[in-house]
């Protein structure tokens, strides 16, 4: 017998455990669960605990889903993996929102329609008439991964990271030159440095992950005239991005070096917030340690600021203003950046 505080009674009370079946209505069923309670003695009211309820709910859930013949969310993940799509390359092909396949996967219970839509993926024909109808909302490399699996040849993860002609498969300069900060581009030290980013941050969202790789790169080439990545910069609405942000990270969320978590904002928009992925410690790749200066310097000066904030201060720096809309950026403009090392 323990005491525990009780919402009842306003106190803490002494408590007996009890087993109990309890019975939960999901959808007009009613789902019988057993459960482990603890009971006040003083007022014979249930304790609520937090994880215990929680538990319970995944419990009547799957309960559920085994009585309607439903996917459970590792099968839904399985489905989408098995053509090394992105929650959100997934979402597009099948007419979803990223959020509710996100919701899906972290155990919320689907609808029947959908349900249908995603096992329907198990069929490869499927796959192919949905690649037909929506896939150009696809991007270019996420496309050929889909027909790469549908075909049988989608490399494994440690293969794509090795690939000799990985920037064929997404839109990035390939050339050595003062749009890539005399770098070629290199997809594995990119994604090092996102991943980092987010090891450092906890969680980034899109607008932020590109002002942050902006700032390294350019102020990686400010001291040491050589960028980090050997990504090209465009100027956007929001402030600097890579050139195909997009893809970068849909690949990267695919390859689990990244996973990503649909977030609301004031006003009703739905954004993108990301976390370093399970695979994103495999990554072999040495920073030197003016990079890392770089990558801490540049965590230390924009944590805690707002995707809004550090767009506004990406707007004042010269690599912004002075290239025309939509631009490759010059690293040239590294001179005028507004951080610095310290000497």
């Amino acid at each position: 017998m323990s005491e525990k505080f009780c919402a009842n009674c306003e106190d803490y009370r002494a408590t007996k455990a009890e087993d109990r079946t309890e019975t939960y209505k999901v959808r007009g069923r009613e789902i019988p669960v057993p459960v482990h309670v603890d009971v006040c003695l003083t007022c014979g009211e249930t304790l609520f605990d937090k994880e215990r309820d929680s538990d319970m709910l995944h419990r009547v859930y799957a309960a559920y889903r085994r009585m309607e013949q439903l996917l459970t969310p590792e099968e839904i993940k399985a489905i989408r993996r098995r053509y090394r799509l992105s929650q959100e390359s997934f979402a597009s092909l099948l007419g979803m929102s990223e959020a509710t396949i996100n919701r899906y996967e972290q155990g919320c219970l689907q609808d029947a329609a959908h349900d249908a839509a995603i096992r329907a993926c198990e069929t490869a024909q499927f796959v192919k008439a949905q690649l037909e109808l929506r896939g150009h909302l696809l991007s270019d490399w996420q496309r050929q991964r889909v027909e790469q699996s549908l075909a049988g040849q989608a490399p494994d993860a440690e293969a794509v990271l090795d690939a000799l002609g990985e920037v064929d498969w997404i839109c990035m300069p390939k050339e050595v030159s003062i749009q890539t900060g005399y770098r070629r581009f290199a997809y594995h030290r990119f994604a090092r440095v996102a991943t980092w980013f987010c090891a450092r941050m906890n969680t980034v969202c899109t607008t932020t992950m590109n002002k942050l790789l902006f700032y390294a790169d350019f102020l990686c080439f400010k001291v040491a005239t050589v960028s980090i990545t050997g990504a090209a910069y465009r100027k956007l609405q929001h402030g600097p991005a890579p050139a195909d942000y997009g893809g970068l990270l849909s690949r990267m969320e695919s390859e689990d070096l990244l996973v990503s978590e649909p977030v609301q904002y004031p006003g009703g928009y739905v954004g993108t917030d990301y976390r370093q992925g399970p695979k994103a410690k495999e990554l072999a790749v040495e920073l030197t340690p003016t990079e890392l200066a770089v990558l801490e310097k540049v965590a230390n000066e924009f944590q805690g600021y707002t995707a809004a904030r550090i767009s506004e201060r990406s707007h004042r720096e010269t690599a912004w203003l002075n290239t025309p809309d939509k631009q490759l950026i010059s690293y040239d403009e590294a001179a005028n950046l507004s951080l610095s090392l310290p000497e």
